[in-house]
C-alpha cells in the first residue's frame, strides 16, 4: 500500500506542540495515585475512582495516539481537555467544596495553557473564561451542595494537599513551559543558523549578479556620433538586486548602436534583442551577443570588409549570430531586430528575428512596419520549408524561414521605435471582475508611442500606468533628421538626373550594351539603394559580361530582399553554376520549385543539371 507524501510529513512546529502537551497530560497521570490512594485509605471511595478514572482514560488515549500518530492526536487532546474540565469539578463535589478538595479545582488549569500551546491566544480566553467562572462558582458550592460524602479529611492532610495542587500544577505547567521555551530556543538557533548559510548564499549570488552585469553593462552601449541618426535607449531589466548599497539589475535584453562605413558611407548599426530566460540565464544569452555583436563591429574595420554592401554585412552578422546560439542545442534562443540605417539617404535595413514588430512613428501616428513573420529566434534550426496561404481555390506559395531583409526609406523627422516582448507582456487589472489579465492587444502599444509622442520614457510610463510589467522590458529609438529637401529639383521624390539615368539604361540595354548598363545600375546602387530592382539588373548584366562575383554580390542583394523573386533565384542559379558552385544551385532550384512546382524553366535547368552532375541524383 502507498502512502501518500501529504500522510508522513510532520509540521515540525505543530509537533513540538504535540509533544508539549502530552508532557503536561504524561505528568499528571503519574501523580494522581498519590490522591487516589489517600482518599481511600479515608474511605473516601468515590473521591478515590475519580483519579482512577483520569489515569485509566489518559493511559488509553496516550496508547491510541502512539499507535495513530499525528492522526490519533486529536482523539488524544479532545479526551485529556474533557478530564481535566469535568473530573475536578466532579471530585470538588464528592468532597464537599473548594476548601474540602484542597483546591482541587485548580487543576483545571493546565487546560488553559495547552490550549494556548496548541490552540492559540484566542481559544485559551475563552477556555481560561470557562475557569475562573467555575473557581468562583467554587466558593459558593459548600452552601449549594454540602457534603454529599459525609467525610472530611484531616485538616493535615487537606494543608498538604492543598500544598501538593500548587506545586504540582506549577511544576506541570513550569516544566511544561521550560521544555516549550528550550526547545524553541533550539530551533531557534537552528534557523539563525541555517539563514546565516542563505544569506552567506545570498551574498555569493549577488556577487555573481554584480560580475554579470558587470560584463553586461559595457557591452550594451549606444554609442552616438554627429549625424542625421540619433538612437537612444531604455533597458528595464525585470531582476533587480543590490550589491554594496548599490541596486543593480540583469537581464536578458540587450540595446546596441555603433557607426560603421560601408563601401565609402557611413552607417548607423542598431540592434535590440531579448535572450530567452531569466535573470542569469536570460543575461548570459545578452552577454553572448553583446560580445558577438562587437567582434563583427571590429571586423568591419578591415578595408576587405568595409567594401561588402549593407545587404551583405546584415548576411554575414546574422549567420556569426544563428552558429553561435545554434550550438547551445535548444538551450539558448534569442529574438532581435538588427540593421542599419544609411546616413545619408536615411535608408533603412534590417531583420526582424520574431522579435515584437517594428514601429513607424511619423506625424504623430504610429504604424507597424511589419505584417508577416520571416525569420525564427536565433537557436532555431533554419528550415527552408514550403508553405501555402490562400482560399480554397487560390495558393500563394513561399518559403518560411528563409533570410529576408525588409528595407524602409525614412523621411526627415521619422521616427523609428523598437521594443522587447515585454512592452507587451502586461498583467492588467481588470476593474469590472477585479482580476488581473495579460494584455492581448497588439493596438496597445502603438497608442503607448502616440501617447509618449516617440519619447521612450513617455511610452514607458504609459505602458506601466496599464498595469505590471511581467518581463524585461527594452525600448529603442532611432530617429532620422535628415535635411528637409524642397519639390524644386525633384519629381516624385528622386532627383532629375536620376530619371536621366535610367533612360540612359534603358536605352544601353535595349543595344545589349550590359557593361555600360551595369556601371549606369551601380552608380544608382549608391545614390538610390532603395530603388531594389537596380540591384537585379545590374547582377544580370554583369553575369552577361562574365563579371561573375560582382554578379552574386548583387544577386545575393536583391535576392535578401525577395527571397521569393522566382527570376533573382533564377539568375542566381545561373551564376552559381557557372562558378561550379553546384550546392547552392541545388539549394536554389529546390527554393524556386517548393515556391512553384509548375514553374518550367527551373524544371529544365533542373534536368540539363541532374543530367550533369552527381551532387543532382
Amino acid at each position: 500500500m502507498m502512502v501518500r507524501s501529504s500522510e508522513i510529513r510532520t509540521d515540525s512546529s505543530q509537533e513540538l506542540k504535540r509533544r508539549s502537551l502530552v508532557i503536561l497530560f504524561g505528568v499528571t497521570i503519574l501523580l494522581v495515585p498519590i490522591w487516589s490512594v489517600t482518599y481511600w485509605i479515608y474511605n473516601l471511595y468515590a473521591a478515590a475512582l475519580i483519579p482512577v478514572i483520569y489515569s485509566a482514560c489518559g493511559v488509553l488515549t496516550l496508547l491510541y495516539y502512539w499507535i495513530k500518530g499525528p492522526e490519533g492526536f486529536s482523539v488524544f487532546m479532545i479526551t485529556c481537555f474533557g478530564l481535566y474540565f469535568v473530573l475536578p469539578p466532579t471530585l470538588q463535589t464528592v468532597l464537599g467544596g473548594y476548601q474540602n478538595a484542597s483546591g482541587v479545582i485548580l487543576w483545571m488549569f493546565p487546560v488553559v495553557i495547552a490550549t494556548f500551546i496548541y490552540q492559540g491566544a484566542r481559544h485559551a480566553f475563552y477556555w481560561g473564561s470557562a475557569f475562573m467562572l467555575v473557581v468562583i462558582g467554587s466558593v459558593f458550592s459548600p452552601s449549594l451542595i454540602g457534603n454529599p460524602s459525609g467525610h472530611r479529611l484531616p485538616e493535615r492532610i487537606v494543608d498538604i494537599f492543598y500544598a501538593l495542587n500548587i506545586v504540582a500544577i506549577g511544576g506541570i505547567v513550569s516544566a511544561t513551559v521550560y521544555y516549550l521555551l528550550t526547545t524553541i530556543s533550539r530551533k531557534s538557533n537552528q534557523l539563525s543558523e541555517a539563514l546565516g548559510e542563505v544569506t552567506k548564499a545570498k551574498e555569493l549570488q549577488e556577487q555573481d549578479y554584480f560580475l554579470i552585469s558587470y560584463l553586461s553593462n559595457p557591452l550594451s552601449q549606444i554609442k552616438t556620433h554627429p549625424g542625421p541618426v540619433r538612437v537612444e535607449s531604455l533597458i528595464e531589466q525585470r531582476k533587480k538586486f543590490q550589491y554594496k548599497d548599490q541596486v543593480h539589475e540583469i537581464g536578458g535584453d540587450i540595446c546596441i548602436s555603433d557607426r560603421i562605413t560601408l563601401r565609402g558611407k557611413n552607417y548607423t548599426t542598431f540592434l535590440n534583442g531579448d535572450a530567452m530566460g531569466k535573470s542569469l540565464q536570460g543575461a548570459a544569452g545578452a552577454i553572448i551577443m553583446g560580445s558577438v555583436f562587437r567582434s563583427c563591429l571590429a571586423r568591419n574595420k578591415s578595408k576587405r570588409n568595409q567594401q561588402h554592401y549593407p545587404e551583405q554585412w546584415i548576411k554575414s552578422c546574422y549567420l556569426d549570430f544563428q552558429k553561435i546560439f545554434e550550438s547551445f542545442d535548444g538551450s539558448m534562443f534569442m529574438s532581435m531586430v538588427f540593421g542599419l540605417v544609411d546616413e545619408e539617404r536615411g535608408f533603412l535595413y534590417y531583420i526582424n528575428a520574431e522579435h515584437p514588430w517594428t514601429v513607424l512613428y511619423r506625424g504623430g501616428e504610429a504604424v507597424y512596419l511589419e505584417e508577416e513573420l520571416n525569420i525564427r529566434k536565433l537557436g532555431m534550426p533554419i528550415i527552408d520549408r514550403s508553405i501555402q496561404d490562400g482560399g480554397e481555390h487560390h495558393y500563394h506559395h513561399c518559403v518560411e524561414n528563409v533570410f529576408t531583409l525588409k528595407t524602409f526609406l525614412l523621411q526627415p523627422g521619422d521616427t523609428i521605435i523598437i521594443g522587447s516582448d515585454g512592452r507587451d507582456d502586461i498583467s492588467i487589472k481588470k476593474t469590472a471582475a477585479d482580476r488581473l489579465e495579460m494584455n492581448w492587444d497588439t493596438q496597445l502599444f502603438l497608442n503607448a508611442v502616440q501617447d509618449g509622442r516617440g519619447n521612450l520614457t513617455g511610452i514607458k510610463n504609459f505602458l506601466i500606468a496599464q498595469g505590471d510589467l511581467v518581463d524585461d522590458l527594452s525600448l529603442m529609438r532611432i530617429s532620422y533628421e535628415g535635411e528637409k529637401k524642397s519639390s524644386n529639383g525633384f519629381r516624385n521624390g528622386v532627383r532629375p538626373e536620376y530619371i536621366t539615368n535610367r533612360r540612359v539604361l534603358h536605352r544601353a540595354l535595349e543595344r545589349r550594351d550590359f557593361a555600360a548598363a551595369a556601371k549606369i545600375a551601380q552608380d544608382q546602387i549608391q545614390a538610390y539603394p532603395d530603388h531594389d530592382t537596380l540591384f537585379l539588373i545590374a547582377s544580370i548584366c554583369n553575369r552577361k559580361i562574365n563579371n561573375l562575383e560582382l554578379a552574386a554580390d548583387l544577386g545575393e542583394c536583391y535576392h535578401y530582399r525577395r527571397p521569393n523573386s522566382k527570376t533573382s533565384l533564377m539568375n542566381l542559379t545561373k551564376i552559381y553554376y557557372r562558378t561550379g558552385e553546384l550546392e547552392r544551385v541545388k539549394c536554389l532550384l529546390d527554393r524556386l520549385i517548393a515556391i512553384d512546382p509548375e514553374y518550367e524553366p527551373a524544371r529544365k535547368i533542373f534536368d540539363v543539371i541532374q543530367a550533369r552532375n552527381k551532387v543532382f541524383v
